[in-house]
C-alpha cells in the first residue's frame, strides 16, 4: 500500500464577521487593519478569548493539515492509502486538538512532534472591504529544530514514504531545512516523490533555501498569482521546471476558472493540458483553504491512480468548488457526493 504523508504547520484560525479595528483596539495593537500583522503568543491569547465571546469559529487549520484533511476524508472508505503527518502540534487548554484530529481521521502523527506551546494562531476578522489577520507562531516557532535536531529519524521515517506533500513555515532557515531534510529520504529512498506548495510565503523571500527546495520538487503547486511570480509564458514555466528535481516534472497551476498542468521532460517541449473553463460558483461563502483542499483531493487521487492526472486535477477542482460553497472545512458527506463522479 502506497504511503502519502504531509510536512506542514498545524494552525488554530478563529474567524469572525466584525471590523479588524475593533480587536485590534482592544488589544492595543498599533497597526492598520485589512492586512495581516504578527502578533505575540500572549496578545493572540487574549484576542483568541475575545472572538470566542463573539462567537467566532473555530477552525483547526494550517495548509498541509487542510489537505491531509482532505485526503484522509477521500481515503476513508476504502483505506486505499497509508497517510502520515510530519510537523509541531500545539496544546489548547491542555490537550493537543491537531493530534486528536489526525488521529480520528486516521492519519498516522508517530513523527510529530508535541509542543507545550500552543499552535500557531491566526485571528481572521472579515468584513465587506477584506480580512484583517493577526498571526502568532505558537509552537511553529521551534520547526527550525524539528527539522533540524531529528533529521536522521525524520529522513528514515519520510523515506518510508511514497510521496510527501509540503507546505511553507514562517520561519525564514525552513526552506533550507526541509531541502536538506527531503534530500536525505531520498539518498535513503530515490523513488520518493515531492509534492511542493510553497505559498508566498516562501516564494517572495526566495533565497538559496528556498532554491534548493524546488530542486527537490517533483509536483509544484501553484496559483494564478504565485505562477505569475515566476512567468506564466512557456519559456518562463520550462525555465521553472528545469529548477526542479529529476528529468520529469509536473507544475500544477490553479486559477479561479481552471486548471493548467504543465509536464515536461528533459530534451522535450512542455506538454500542457487544462480543464474545461468553468465560471465560479454565484455564492462564494468562503475560500480559505480551497486551494489546500484541491492539493488534497488531487494527491489522494494520484497517488491512488498515477495514471490519471488530468482527473487528479478534475477531482480536486470539483472539491475546492465545493469548500467556496460553505463556511470552514469540507465535511465528510460533500465529500462522499464528489466520490460518486468516480465510482468511489
Amino acid at each position: 500500500m502506497k504511503r502519502l504523508a504531509f510536512l506542514g504547520a498545524m494552525n488554530r484560525d478563529l474567524v469572525v464577521d466584525i471590523a479588524g479595528g475593533t480587536l485590534l483596539k482592544q488589544l492595543g495593537i498599533d497597526a492598520p487593519a485589512l492586512i495581516e500583522t504578527p502578533i505575540s503568543d500572549e496578545q493572540a491569547a487574549a484576542g483568541a478569548a475575545i472572538l470566542s465571546g463573539l462567537g467566532a469559529a473555530d477552525y483547526l487549520g494550517g495548509s498541509a493539515f487542510n489537505a491531509a484533511r482532505i485526503a484522509a476524508l477521500l481515503n476513508a472508505r476504502g483505506r486505499e492509502l497509508d497517510l502520515a503527518f510530519f510537523g509541531i502540534a500545539g496544546q489548547v487548554d491542555g490537550r493537543a486538538p491537531h493530534m486528536e484530529a489526525l488521529s480520528e481521521w486516521g492519519v498516522a502523527g508517530g513523527c510529530v512532534r508535541r509542543s507545550p506551546a500552543p499552535p500557531a494562531t491566526c485571528l481572521a476578522m472579515v468584513e465587506p472591504a477584506g480580512r484583517t489577520l493577526l498571526t502568532a507562531a505558537g509552537a511553529n516557532a521551534g520547526i527550525a529544530s524539528y527539522l533540524r535536531d531529528g533529521s536522521g529519524e525524520l529522513a528514515r521515517n519520510l523515506a518510508a514514504c511514497d510521496l510527501v506533500h509540503v507546505t511553507s513555515f514562517l520561519d525564514p532557515e525552513s526552506p533550507g531545512l526541509a531541502a536538506d531534510l527531503l534530500a536525505a529520504a531520498r539518498r535513503i529512498n530515490p523513488r520518493l516523490l515531492v509534492s511542493l506548495d510553497p505559498g508566498a510565503a516562501w516564494i517572495v523571500p526566495g533565497g538559496e533555501g528556498f532554491e534548493r527546495l524546488l530542486g527537490q520538487a517533483d509536483i509544484l503547486q501553484l496559483n494564478n498569482e504565485e505562477l505569475a511570480h515566476f512567468g506564466s509564458d512557456p519559456t518562463a514555466i520550462a525555465a521553472l521546471g528545469g529548477r526542479l528535481h529529476g528529468e520529469s516534472w509536473l507544475i500544477v497551476a490553479r486559477t479561479h476558472n481552471d486548471v493548467a498542468l504543465h509536464q515536461g521532460r528533459a530534451g522535450l517541449p512542455v506538454e500542457t493540458r487544462r480543464l474545461p473553463e468553468s465560471p465560479l460558483p454565484e455564492m462564494i461563502r468562503d475560500s480559505t483553504g480551497a486551494g489546500d483542499t484541491f492539493c488534497g483531493a488531487f494527491l489522494w487521487h494520484f497517488c491512488t491512480r498515477p495514471d490519471a492526472v488530468l482527473d487528479a486535477a478534475r477531482r480536486g477542482f470539483a472539491l475546492a468548488r465545493a469548500k467556496v460553497g460553505i463556511k470552514g472545512p469540507l465535511r465528510a458527506e460533500d465529500v462522499v457526493g464528489t466520490n460518486e463522479s468516480w465510482g468511489d
